[in-house]
């Protein structure tokens, strides 16, 4: 059971966490000019964003359920998924395919929020609030399903044709534009990419044991 200060600190820090990340959300679908962009549903970002934002609200609304075990194990995903969004975002496409606006315009302000607000914050509530050692011996495998999902759906859609404004390819990402690189550089990049996925899984799952023992050792 959290003591109540630990609580209010861990509710208030996850309120600015949902509110940064619906921001976030409500600038890069264009709500903020009173219709969404439904092609911007195409992107990995708002995916991830969007799963953050519905976790933290539920944990927000019934904090009874932080300590459990499956609810960690799905928190785990989405926080792998926030990682993989930060990564992907500023090693690879920020500065090529994407240049991000001044943070001091709407849509820069957004990208901020969507692309390293939200990962940071997600990451570090995991170091500061998440039980420790609660993670599937498989957790790492299963964190895949959500991104492989998205990636069948974004070949459905980009086969049907261009839904992305001010681009020369179907796919919001090229690095998966098949219309651009081909099929077979696309499988290379998706099975590199897994393979990364699925190592970095396992060492967030190594590293929460290890701090599970090592907190252990504490008491």
């Amino acid at each position: 059971m959290d003591k109540p200060y630990k609580s209010v600190k861990k509710t208030l820090y996850r309120l600015f966490l949902v509110i940064g990340c619906g921001i976030g959300l409500f600038i890069k679908l264009g709500l903020y000019q009173g219709k969404i962009k439904w092609y911007t549903l195409m992107y990995y970002t708002n995916w991830s964003n969007f799963f953050v934002f519905v976790l933290f609200l539920f944990l927000l609304l019934f904090p009874e359920y932080n300590n459990s075990k499956k609810l960690l194990n799905i928190k785990g995903g989405v926080t792998m998924m926030m990682l993989l969004t930060g990564f992907i975002y500023h090693f690879l496409l920020n500065g090529r395919d994407f240049n991000m606006e001044p943070i001091t315009t709407t849509k820069g302000l957004g990208s901020f929020l969507l692309h390293y607000y939200t990962p940071f914050l997600v990451f570090l509530d995991w170091i500061l609030w998440d039980k420790k050692g609660m993670f599937f011996q498989k957790a790492a495998f299963f964190w895949t399903i959500i991104p492989y999902i998205y990636m069948v759906l974004i070949f459905c859609i980009a086969s049907k044709g261009s839904f992305i404004p001010n681009q020369n390819t179907s796919y919001p990402y090229k690095f998966i534009a098949v219309d651009l690189l081909g099929w077979e550089r696309v499988v290379v990049n998706i099975i590199a990419l897994s393979a990364c996925y699925i190592a970095a899984g396992y060492v967030y799952v190594i590293f929460d044991k290890l701090l599970s023992k090592a907190m252990q050792h504490k008491r």
